[in-house]
């Protein structure tokens, strides 16, 4: 069974995906109660356990009145590991009764989930602004 990032000490997550962090960059940010992911680079094979950890880890703080952005505005590269992380992390959110909301504000982000269809089953919004009204 493959460990996932969050369960590896940094140092072994380095070697063991030494481009991802590199590639793919992530501010977390607080607004009130809610956290707030902001990734830039790029979201593929390599980076998506990267991504998925980041998800996990922030979805601990999170609770039915405090749902957990995740800004993909900067994201230039959406593959499809990113988006079943994506489903991954939204059916997570359902399960637990929070609540996932994305923000696709780049081109690279929004033609593969309108694309897929996933925007029928995510929360996706364009803005970061419209995100934040709905949390009040």
């Amino acid at each position: 069974m493959m460990s996932s990032p969050q369960d590896i000490p940094d140092a072994a997550r380095r070697e063991r995906w030494p481009d991802a962090e590199q590639v793919l960059d992530v501010r977390r940010e607080t607004v009130g109660a809610t956290t707030v992911l902001r990734f830039v680079g790029e979201i593929d094979t390599d980076t998506a356990p990267l991504f998925r950890a980041h998800l996990a880890k922030a979805r601990r703080n999170t609770t039915a009145a405090t749902p957990l952005i995740v800004d993909l505005s900067g994201v230039t590269y959406l593959a499809s590991p990113g988006l079943s992380v994506l489903i991954e992390a939204h059916n997570e959110h359902r399960r637990l009764h929070t609540r996932l909301l994305v923000v696709a504000g780049s081109r690279a982000t929004r033609v593969p989930i309108m694309t897929t269809g996933l925007h029928a089953q995510l929360d996706v919004v364009i803005t970061l602004a419209q995100a934040l009204p709905s949390i009040t």
